[in-house]
């Protein structure tokens, strides 16, 4: 009885390799998620006051282009190390890719 749980520990501590995710891509792909979420709801707003938000909103938009540009050089520095896995840093690096992106986009047809 005693060696049936021997054996379920030890195939608990094999490792395949030294790959780990990163606690700094994790949290850029949950910036860049936060982002994506923030910018559906000040778009919901905005729609809802046909256009008219106001300057709160605005200024949370500002806030989440500068979270969003954090995220993506949080992004791009863990893309650049070895040995980890990748799939977060790319989840940040696109979302918060896209999201400087369009709220750069938004920020110049408002100036118009």
């Amino acid at each position: 009885m005693i060696s049936i749980f021997r054996i379920f520990k030890k195939k608990e501590t094999i490792q395949f390799s030294g790959r780990r995710h990163t606690k700094a891509g994790i949290i850029s792909a949950f910036i860049g998620i936060l982002v994506v979420l923030g910018f559906i709801a000040l778009s919901i707003v905005s729609g809802i006051n046909s256009g008219e938000a106001g300057l709160l909103v605005g200024i949370i938009g500002i806030l989440l282009y500068v979270i969003a540009l954090f995220g993506f050089i949080l992004s791009y520095k863990q893309l650049k190390q070895r040995d980890f896995y990748y799939i977060f840093p790319t989840i940040g690096i696109i979302s918060n890719g896209i999201m400087l992106i369009f709220l750069m986009i938004i920020y110049i047809l408002g100036l118009y």
